[in-house]
């Protein structure tokens, strides 16, 4: 760091960050990061110099659990100068605030640093709130605006955030005297106040809030509810894999399904269809959601409404764009079903969930506009240049996406031994990894990993087990690309030993198991027909039998015809299929235990750790030797003409 705060300014900035996340902690006013806030201050520069500074919310700070790291220190001075200079570009604004910062190693700032450096004041807060929002998308005069929420503020058109946002507020600086008002209301984008203390600006904010919220009470009873039956949520996970399929054209997509009530409730409104154009409550909400959705009277027709959005979107980028940045995914991020919700998609589960949010509160926010007069928002060429917003371009083109972002991955004895290893695998490399076993471990290991990863307690050998596995699978991530048949049991027996039980138990599990498995996933992966994936775990008892394994190596036989069928019906969607051989894989492993590794080792005239490296290599082979393996065989530039495969990971049998 190459400045200090003064005492007084650490005062400021700890009362900044107390009443930030009070902001920041309302959903009704700031969403995922929204909203900044700011405290002027002084610092003590590297040559000892106090120096009058902006703290101002930096990037990737959210106001919810912001501290005084999360604020960026600029020389006010440097940002006061830029008032008399009439224009700059986005690019040239970011330079400054580069030029202006105290530390380079700080975040940057909010693109609205002119913004609050211009408000003659101590304190600013600045929030989307809701509740302004229904009143100011409206086609309400100003004057109209001003009858509500008081004349103690002021009104400002929708002007594009940045630097012209920050010019337009100083014509209105020169006019007005702005120690007379609270504040300045920004119509289609929020509300700025201002205080010479943190609560003042908090409280002066909350004030004309709660004066939009009363006017809005008054006349909006706010979301209905209404609960989906069950027959309709099997019909929304019968045509997710198709749904998901149209919606990965370009890149594959992670869907969210919105079943709440209240979503449900709009769904079945006229304003459902109606809003499908209207664009959201925010422009900055536009990133991520798109100016338009697609709304649907039934979930069959969606394919071709997806396809006929997609190419709506390549004539709009045309007309308003045209080639100045890469054309962005055409297809919908939003998609509302009459009687059936929401389903929202991005590149991960993350984000396809922030958008289902901001489309929640922009239903609330129209929905409520609505009641005030004609819904009025920005047109769709200025959303689409604020999607193409050059800040965010810039940031999307440093962006370097994991090659399997999107992919969603199972694996089956995920628990312990090879299944875990490759469970933890797919997440370092981007897959959203589900994982099924009998253990109630593979719930501890998912909930490790978060990043939106599940574990599913299910015995494979139970068809209504398995069927109600997948079902969750789809629902909650739309379909699914890769399956690494994996779970196994072995109990080795001499042919005048395997008991009827014995060879059951293997064929169920081994056999019976792995069918059930790759039935239903191959269901999703057809339906969707982007492709995809299945590794099958055979073992080396396939190619090259040893003594005593009769029932583990015939229930593997089966498993290896069925991963044959895969290839030959999957290729013509470009599934592909392909066996992996491991042998011996001790560590971690269900397999060898109960005395099983120490019989084989003494029946072999061995100890354990001469039978572990039992092979050419004179090495243990590890489960990662194997999750590795399936890794390489499901990366496109490595194995992707590659089906049929059947690939050793043994040490070389001798």
């Amino acid at each position: 760091m190459l400045f200090k705060l003064t005492k007084e300014s650490e005062v400021l900035l700890q009362e900044r960050v107390r009443t930030s996340r009070i902001i920041g902690s309302d959903k009704t006013l700031v969403l995922h990061g929204g909203g900044n806030t700011s405290v002027k201050g002084e610092i003590i520069d590297h040559t000892g110099k106090r120096v009058k500074a902006l703290f101002v919310k930096g990037s990737g700070s959210d106001l919810a659990t912001i501290d005084e790291n999360g604020f960026t220190a600029l020389r006010l001075d440097d940002l006061l100068r830029a008032s008399s200079i009439e224009q700059m570009t986005d690019l040239e604004m970011t330079e400054y605030f580069k030029d202006s910062m105290v530390a380079p190693d700080q975040p940057s700032p909010s693109v609205e640093t002119f913004l609050h450096a211009f408000v003659p004041f101590e304190f600013v807060d600045h929030s989307h709130a809701d509740y302004i929002l229904a009143i100011t998308n409206t086609d309400l005069t100003n004057d109209n605006i001003l009858d509500i929420l008081g004349r103690d503020i002021l009104i400002m058109d929708y002007v594009p955030p940045g630097f012209p946002l920050a010019k337009e507020f100083m014509k209105l600086a020169n006019n007005y005297n702005l120690s007379e008002y609270k504040g300045v209301v920004l119509r289609k984008h929020g509300l700025i106040t201002w205080g010479k203390t943190a609560q003042e600006s908090l409280d002066r904010h909350l004030e004309i809030v709660n004066r939009a919220k009363d006017e809005i009470n008054k006349r909006f009873n706010g979301m209905g509810k209404l609960e989906l039956e069950k027959d309709k949520i099997d019909n929304i996970i019968t045509n997710l894999p198709k749904i998901r399929g149209k919606l990965s054209s370009k890149k594959r997509k992670i869907l969210n399904v919105d079943l709440k009530p209240e979503i449900i409730w709009f769904s079945t409104l006229p304003e459902a269809e109606e809003f499908q154009s209207l664009g959201p409550a925010t422009p900055d909400m536009i990133i991520r959601t798109k100016f338009e959705y697609v709304y649907a009277n039934s979930i069959e027709e969606l394919p071709e409404k997806i396809e006929k959005y997609a190419a709506r979107y390549e004539e709009d980028y045309k007309e308003f764009i045209n080639g100045k940045y890469p054309m962005h995914d055409p297809y919908p991020n939003v998609i509302i079903i009459k009687g059936l919700g929401m389903i929202t998609s991005s590149t991960n589960k993350k984000e396809a969930k922030i958008i289902s949010e901001l489309m929640e509160h922009s239903i609330y926010v129209n929905l409520a506009a609505k009641s005030f007069g004609k819904n009025k928002f920005i047109s769709k060429k200025e959303g689409f240049e604020m999607e193409y917003w050059s800040l965010e371009e810039a940031k999307f083109s440093k962006i370097r996406r994991q090659e399997f972002e999107g992919y969603v991955g199972v694996v089956t004895g995920a628990a312990s031994g090879i299944g875990k290893s490759t469970f933890i695998k797919f997440y370092e490399n981007g897959i959203i990894p589900v994982g099924l076993d009998l253990d109630l471990k593979i719930l501890d290991l998912s909930k490790s990993l978060g990043n939106y990863s599940m574990g599913i307690v299910c015995d494979i050998t139970k068809e209504n087990e398995v069927t109600e596995a997948f079902n969750r699978i789809v629902l909650e991530y739309g379909g699914l690309d890769i399956v690494f048949n994996n779970a196994g049991y072995l109990h080795p027996a001499k042919i005048e030993e395997i008991t009827l039980d014995d060879l059951m138990k293997h064929i169920n599990v081994n056999s019976i198991g792995t069918f059930l498995i790759t039935r239903e996933a191959f269901k999703i992966m057809k339906a969707q027909n982007i492709g995809g994936n299945f590794v099958f775990n055979i073992t080396k008892n396939l190619t090259n039998p040893g003594a005593g394994m009769l029932s583990y190596g015939s229930s593997k036989a089966f498993a290896a015809q069925v991963a044959k069928y895969v290839m030959i019906e999957g290729g013509p969607y470009k599934i592909r299929s392909n066996i992996i051989n491991p042998d011996k894989i001790f560590k971690d492993s269900k397999i060898w235990e109960g005395g099983v590794l120490e019989n084989r080792a003494k029946t072999k005239g061995m100890t354990v750790e001469e039978y572990k490296k039992s092979n050419l290599l004179k090495i243990e082979v590890l489960p990662e030797h194997v999750a590795n393996v399936v890794i390489a065989l499901i990366k496109d530039d490595t194995f992707g003409a590659t089906t049929g495969a059947m690939i050793p990971v043994d040490g070389g049998i001798i």
